[in-house]
């Protein structure tokens, strides 16, 4: 479900009646970061991209849209294919059909749709208008992938061995870039990727499920907008309060704490702020209506939360943990037992047990429709 997934960090603890006031302005200033980005590529009058980002779209596309095809056991000009570098080329060559045309499409979707997506979140006026064009931007990108899942492992394997020009030309040093490379374990982000699609994808009782997933992400939004009215129902984070004030706590990391203490609390921290929005008797009903009422949310939690998939998250994980933390890095399956509570509550019904059958009904429409 993870309703509060969006919730950001706030790394100063502050008394429980300022909590929301400190995250209101973190977010003002994310908001105000990305209106003055968008300022920086497009026109005066928000219709269309600036000359020099045309110009550079125009670039990239001549790299990754070419006019000739070449054929196949044709040999690979590196100058001439200086942006994707002959391994990436290759890579994407070998794709079946109109796939091995993805960066292609990524390109002229940037370019048709760009301009418009950009214009329509800054005339925003809530964060539900706002999560909606961005969820519509992100579900074109995953109905792209979703049709030529040979994409990922293109993509990976062209990330690992990227022979490209982009970082000699623009003057960048790829030293960090090949530092997180050499250090990620691609087999399990691999795994991870493709199961996220396995969920997401195709139809589900005659859903689409794409757009589904568009509308649950979004409604995100609605969250943000009551709760920054002040607003104290069901769908805001006001009655959440004191338990968004103890995860804020929880993820306060000091040099020296044990690690497995330390996820394991700001894990149950989360949980027990998910267990309240979920599984209280007086919202349940709505939170139930509002984030699970469609058969495609069950299949993908089923999916997302399915024991092979739990145990590749734990993996990356620990990939990850020295990336951002200098503290001991737990083992495996030191951080299997906070993995699993995690991924139970993409299980309302058991994980809301006897405190509401809300999702328990839920579950046998879908099983039933199914069968």
């Amino acid at each position: 479900m993870k309703i509060f997934a969006c919730l950001l960090c706030v790394a100063v603890i502050v008394q429980s009646s300022d909590i929301f006031n400190v995250y209101k302005q973190q977010n003002d200033v994310i908001l105000d970061n990305a209106r003055d980005m968008i300022r920086t590529v497009m026109n005066d009058d928000g219709t269309d991209f600036r000359p020099y980002v045309k110009e550079l779209l125009a670039l990239v596309e001549s790299q990754v849209c070419p006019e000739e095809v070449p054929e196949e056991g044709d040999q690979c000009d590196s100058d001439s294919n200086w942006l994707l570098g002959c391994r990436c080329t290759s890579e994407f060559s070998a794709l079946e059909g109109s796939c091995k045309n993805t960066p292609c499409k990524m390109v002229h979707h940037m370019k048709d749709s760009g301009p418009k997506a950009m214009s329509d979140f800054m005339s925003a006026d809530n964060y539900e208008e706002m999560f909606k064009v961005v969820m519509d931007c992100i579900e074109e990108v995953w109905r792209i992938l979703c049709e030529c899942r040979g994409v990922v492992d293109a993509t990976i394997n062209c990330v690992r061995s990227y022979d490209g020009q982009a970082f000699v030309l623009s003057g960048i040093d790829r030293t960090q870039f090949d530092e997180i490379v050499d250090h990620l374990d691609w087999e399990t982000v691999r795994g991870i990727l493709h199961g996220y699609l396995d969920a997401i994808c195709g139809e589900q009782n005659g859903e689409d499920c794409l757009a589904v997933f568009n509308t649950w992400q979004a409604q995100a939004g609605i969250f943000y907008d009551n709760t920054f009215s002040g607003v104290d129902n069901c769908m805001s984070m006001v009655r959440l309060e004191t338990e968004i004030g103890a995860y804020m706590k929880s993820q306060v990391y000091e040099e020296g704490m044990d690690t497995k203490s330390y996820f394991y609390g700001m894990v149950e921290a989360y949980m027990e702020m998910e267990e309240v929005a979920m599984c209280g008797a007086d919202c349940a009903q709505e939170i139930q209506e509002a984030y699970y009422g469609s058969c495609c949310v069950k299949r993908a939690g089923e999916g997302l939360s399915s024991e092979s998939m739990k145990w590749k998250y734990t993996k990356l994980v620990k990939n990850l943990w020295s990336l951002f933390y200098s503290g001991k890095v737990p083992k495996v399956k030191a951080l299997k037992g906070a993995v699993d509570r995690f991924f139970s509550m993409y299980r309302p019904a058991n994980f809301c047990g006897d405190k509401t059958d809300v999702y328990k009904k839920k579950d046998k429409q879908c099983d039933a429709i199914k069968a």
